[in-house]
């Protein structure tokens, strides 16, 4: 008991160390994506790649500007809808508003 407590006798078990296993190298497709479109990219030269990505962020960029554009159109659109009909509203007599009398209400 002595022996096992204060491991003397670790030579007479000798205990076999664990490997790690080893991940080998495997291609597979990926979502969406597959194994042959992955390594034609992986080998495209890099300009290549570049330009088609410069390419894609503009045409992006235009389409976010065309719908800016558009929502601008019906925003001016809507304001002179709604400033006509003020005006044929406005037609009719209203007495022109003057300051507010009272005591508002300040500090206490």
């Amino acid at each position: 008991m002595y022996r096992k407590q204060h491991k003397k006798d670790i030579h007479a078990e000798a205990v076999k160390k664990r490997r790690r296993t080893t991940k080998k190298p495997y291609s597979r497709s990926i979502v969406g994506a597959t194994l042959e479109v992955i390594q034609k990219k992986r080998t495209e030269k890099p300009e290549v790649r570049d330009a088609a990505r410069e390419s894609a962020l503009r045409e992006i960029k235009e389409r976010i500007k065309k719908t800016k554009d558009e929502k601008k159109a019906k925003k001016a659109e809507i304001v002179a809808k709604s400033q006509k009909s003020t005006q044929t509203k406005g037609s009719m007599a209203r007495a022109p508003k003057g300051p507010k009398l009272g005591g508002g209400g300040g500090k206490r």
